[in-house]
């Protein structure tokens, strides 16, 4: 009885971390990144940025661990969309919203990340 306590314990601890840590690397996009994708790209939506969202967690995804967005700079994320999104064969469409919901991540990363 003991050994399951223990288990079901450490199993739900590796669950928690597994989350929290998840939660850094891929953000729903919510009001606060729109305004911030919107300042600086006239003509983005909530729907393009739900969609570059579901690439960063689909397509980006299916060969490889979700990133942490806060971890590069701007300039370094345009040189791995650049260069993933051929890799994944991403349409121009699909680059560009990907690239605005990173964006608008990185337009909203607290400060104490930054």
């Amino acid at each position: 009885m003991k050994v399951l306590k223990i288990t079901t314990i450490v199993i739900t601890s590796a669950l928690i971390i597994v989350a929290c840590g998840a939660s850094k690397k891929a953000i729903a996009p919510g009001p606060e990144q729109l305004a911030a994708a919107q300042a600086k790209y006239s003509d983005v939506t909530q729907q393009t940025l739900s969609n570059g969202y579901s690439i960063y967690t689909g397509a980006c995804t299916d060969c490889h661990r979700a990133k942490d967005i806060y971890s590069r700079d701007e300039v370094k994320w345009e040189k791995i969309i650049k260069k993933m999104s051929m890799k994944a064969k991403l349409t121009d469409t699909q680059k560009d919203e990907l690239t605005k919901y990173i964006m608008s991540v990185k337009a909203t990363q607290p400060q104490a990340a930054k």
